[in-house]
């Protein structure tokens, strides 16, 4: 199993870890509602170096990689982030990325962990030049509305917009995030990655995946494999904003030549329970619905879910039940994010 190159910190930290994605990696360190709530109300820090980190460069490089994503590149100027959504032949999700373009004919991906392989091998097999930059760097997330004021100590951050980013050397750091707080993520080759998390756990609460997956549903943020698949589309998660008409890319006749069934939307329970993947979603005993992503939100101190629903019950404030462990729990529907 893999350990990041900030492993021996979390052991001297004395983290609590969970494989994922073929890593060993921080679950906890204090508690996972402690780490949440330092989150929304100061700041957390993270190791997420688990993530892919790829360059891709080459001829055509924009034209190439625009015919494979679902957002316009022609958004994107230099020290601007993208979201972005690269599709299959049918209109599936191959991974939801994002895009940086360092320069003409140069751009930056961040991909998801369990992607990153197919990723680069999808990349490269449309003649793309890709440079897999993930073993020889680090990648930090410093998030919460006091991230600015932490980083500032060592970084000239004040003036980033969000969805922006800066070159430090050769550090990466964007104002971007995965719990719908402020923040930053922080690019960096290894020896000046450990020294940069290093000086900021020192006064920065740290966090494991467990908080950031917490924060990601309380934010209505999509995992890929539980909101995203090669099988699910972008129009079923609900991220039409980030798909172009105007353009054309892989997919793109597929993905629009069928109506998604079932959509992405929000639960609520009313009562106490939490809704966990694959628990089904009711309406007088007929399923209308299934869990995607669930948790306990102790920011609204109730049970939350993204979930995938009928199309003809997409509705706020509907009235459903949970099927948990084979007993309805009393929820509602809601549009997420569930704070804001």
């Amino acid at each position: 199993m893999k350990t990041t190159p900030l492993h021996p910190l979390h052991i001297q930290l004395k983290a609590k870890f969970t494989e994922f994605a073929g890593y060993q990696m921080p679950l906890q360190y204090s508690s996972i509602v402690e780490e949440v709530m330092a989150v929304r109300s100061s700041a957390g820090l993270f190791d997420i170096s688990h993530m892919g980190r790829l360059w891709v460069k080459g001829k055509d490089v924009k034209q190439k990689l625009d015919f494979l994503t679902t957002n316009s590149l022609d958004k994107l100027k230099y020290g601007k982030v993208q979201y972005n959504l690269l599709v299959n032949e049918r209109g599936g999700v191959k991974d939801d990325i994002t895009v940086y373009m360092m320069g003409e004919g140069e751009y930056f991906l961040c991909v998801n962990s369990i992607n990153r392989e197919k990723v680069l091998n999808w990349l490269a097999s449309w003649g793309l030049t890709v440079e897999d930059w993930t073993f020889q760097s680090v990648q930090i997330a410093l998030q919460g509305k006091s991230a600015e004021e932490k980083l500032k100590k060592y970084f000239d951050v004040s003036g980033l917009k969000r969805y922006n980013f800066l070159t430090v050397g050769n550090v990466i750091i964007s104002r971007t995030g995965y719990t719908g707080e402020d923040g930053f993520e922080i690019y960096a080759p290894i020896k000046e990655g450990i020294e940069i998390f290093e000086a900021l756990s020192k006064e920065v609460q740290i966090c494991g995946l467990g908080a950031r997956d917490v924060l990601r549903i309380e934010a209505g943020m999509p995992l890929y494999g539980h909101e995203l698949s090669e099988d699910i589309s972008p129009l079923m998660a609900s991220l039409d904003r980030f798909v172009s008409r105007e353009k054309d890319f892989l997919g793109k006749d597929e993905m629009f030549s069928k109506e998604p069934q079932r959509k992405l939307f929000g639960l609520e329970l009313q009562e106490k329970g939490v809704p966990r993947e694959g628990y089904r979603v009711e309406i007088n005993r007929k399923e209308i619905g299934v869990v995607s992503s669930g948790t306990f939100s102790p920011t609204l101190k109730k049970g939350i879910a993204l979930c995938f629903v009928d199309k003809e019950y997409l509705q706020e404030g509907a009235e459903v039940e949970l099927i948990i462990r084979e007993k309805p729990v009393r929820a509602v529907l809601r549009r997420y994010p569930f704070i804001r």
